[in-house]
């Protein structure tokens, strides 16, 4: 059954359109049509599980890296170092960001930036750091680096040894 009342929408939008056409007065007319638009800037979050904790990247008083991200800036051709204990270059959310190049063990004067460890498993901050920097975003590990897309290496220059210092 139909609605006696009821006429289609597009039904009164054709027969005004085709009348004010035909009126004398009118030199131009084109119907407008509703679209339907979706953003293009919308960033979608990372999803790595620990993200949802990591409230000092997206909160507006603090990092704020978020709007960053939704202009491109990941860090994406940026290399960093980081001096410290060592990073676990093969670390699942270190391992994708890994530079070779950008790394050295200045304790062993050799390329290999892993950390010594310990019985106290003291040598964990420059892992750490490495993470915060330029931890690979969406892949199910841990958190997000605040420049997910950098590479990064590390300089092992300090470390707490189990072992006396020779000099």
């Amino acid at each position: 059954l139909k609605h006696r009342v009821a006429i289609k929408k597009s039904i009164v939008r054709f027969v005004l359109s085709h009348r004010l056409r035909r009126h004398p007065r009118v030199l131009w007319l084109e119907q407008q049509v509703g679209k339907i638009r979706t953003r293009r800037d919308l960033f979608p979050l990372p999803t790595d599980p620990l993200f949802k904790d990591q409230w000092y990247l997206s909160s507006a008083f603090d990092l704020n890296v978020v709007s960053a991200w939704a202009l491109g800036l990941t860090g994406e051709g940026v290399v960093v170092t980081i001096l410290d204990d060592g990073i676990e270059k093969t670390h699942p959310d270190l391992a994708a960001n890994y530079d070779p190049q950008a790394s050295y063990d200045l304790n062993d004067n050799d390329m290999n930036p892993q950390p010594r460890y310990t019985e106290a498993n003291e040598n964990r901050h420059g892992t750490r750091c490495a993470g915060e920097v330029a931890a690979v975003a969406n892949n199910a590990v841990c958190g997000v680096g605040v420049a997910y897309r950098a590479q990064i290496g590390g300089k092992s220059g300090k470390s707490v040894s189990s072992e006396p210092n020779p000099g």
